[in-house]
């Protein structure tokens, strides 16, 4: 085998490319941002939004509902349940101390009112946030101007 057929049959190695220089020759190169060392990029301010928004919806979707008590001499607030789970009668009826059934279905009406609003806020931020996340992992990372590209030779 001679030396033009070695150098054929072995594969081409990939060469990459430098941005072209900006500026003329001698001339001093242009300072750099100090603030893009700790900038976050679009992509990752996009994921950190995401991430805050399943958190915060999942954090408001699992954390009791308060209404406040109809006892006007102490300031309390009777726990009505979570989005989850609805209004929980027993401990709703615990909390009030009285077996009133007229006043049992007032606070039960309350706190669905109440648990209904939670949901207003709490489920369509988790799910914005799932779907935020999502759309990061599906759609491709465009690559920035400073990196190096690979050139094939054909």
């Amino acid at each position: 085998m001679n030396p033009d057929q070695e150098t054929a049959a072995r594969p081409a190695e990939p060469t990459y490319e430098l941005p072209p220089p900006t500026g003329r020759l001698g001339d001093p190169p242009e300072p750099t941002d100090p603030l893009a060392k700790i900038t976050l990029t679009p992509r990752r301010f996009g994921a950190v939004l995401a991430i805050a928004g399943m958190l915060l919806g999942l954090v408001l979707a699992l954390v009791p509902v308060h209404v406040a008590s109809l006892d006007r001499d102490r300031a309390a607030s009777v726990s009505c349940g979570n989005t989850i789970g609805g209004v929980e009668t027993p401990l709703l009826a615990d909390g009030l101390g009285s077996e009133d059934p007229a006043v049992l279905a007032t606070y039960v009406g309350t706190c669905q009112d109440a648990i209904g609003t939670r949901l207003l806020f709490a489920w369509p931020m988790f799910f914005a946030g799932m779907v935020g996340f999502a759309w990061l992992g599906v759609v491709r990372r465009e690559p920035s101007a400073g990196e190096l590209t690979r050139v094939e030779h054909a």
